[in-house]
């Protein structure tokens, strides 16, 4: 059986989670530390060989207004370039207040969440996964 991997994608860090076999339960995976667009995509591409996930699902950062900003641009770059390489679906997820959220549990952990920033990417990409497998994956 196959996983779901989730990406978080930012300009200096790559939050990651991957869901378990049956596609249930999200987990944190890791947070990758990039120097550019094309670095991040290196990385996730050997995140995707060693995990072979059979769907990436990627945080789309749509503004609170609903439309695209900055970040939007690259996050479309982004999927344009693992379109280009993988041969699995990816799906663009709305992260608004992932991040926030994030930040919430992890203080409710008692983490100090200004020194654990990969913290609160990876801890973003569990939650925008886990709402990805409670809506969209059939069981």
């Amino acid at each position: 059986m196959s996983r779901i991997l989730a990406v978080d994608f930012g300009n200096r860090r790559i939050g990651l989670a991957l869901s378990d076999p049956l596609k249930i339960i999200a987990t944190p995976l890791e947070t990758l530390s990039i120097s550019s667009l094309e670095d991040g995509v290196r990385q996730i591409l050997d995140c995707c060989r060693e995990h072979s996930p059979e769907t990436l699902v990627i945080g789309y950062p749509i503004g609170t207004s609903g439309r695209k900003t900055e970040q939007t641009l690259i996050v479309d770059k982004l999927i344009a370039m693992l379109e280009a390489e993988l041969d699995i679906p990816l799906i663009p997820w709305d992260e608004r207040y992932t991040s926030v959220e994030a930040k919430d549990i992890l203080r409710m952990q008692g983490i100090n969440t200004r020194n654990n920033k990969g913290k609160i990417d990876q801890t973003a990409a569990r939650i925008m996964l886990q709402e990805y497998l409670d809506t969209k994956v059939k069981r």
